[in-house]
């Protein structure tokens, strides 16, 4: 398995979707995953966000420990997406390998 995907599904365990409207997601994060993140570089994460062109916008609200994320639904199925968050590992591990292919396909290298 890809390493980005199976970091993907290691994360997921920590968020979970709080709203979802096709277009906007809204993930609440337990505090343990900035553990998780820490090992990762702000600006390598904000450059490879750059490049995805589903990607709009996304906000951090730490005190409420939510991220909003802006994507393009006519690029990313919501379905899809949602998905990801599944509890069943199998359902979340297809949905991240159709999004990445999804993403790879529109322009994204894996």
């Amino acid at each position: 398995m890809n390493e980005k995907i199976n970091t993907v599904l290691k994360l997921r365990n920590w968020v979970h979707i709080a709203h979802h409207i096709p277009g906007r997601i809204r993930l609440r994060y337990k505090l343990g995953i900035i553990a998780h993140l820490a090992r990762f570089n702000a600006n390598d994460i904000e450059k490879a966000l750059s490049n995805i062109p589903a990607f709009r916008n996304y906000t951090l609200n730490r005190s409420t420990g939510s991220i909003l994320i802006e994507y393009d639904p006519s690029i990313v199925d919501p379905t899809r997406l949602e998905a990801l968050f599944s509890p069943e590992d199998m359902i979340a591990e297809r949905a991240c390998n159709d999004l990445a292919e999804c993403l790879n396909l529109n322009g994204v290298n894996q």
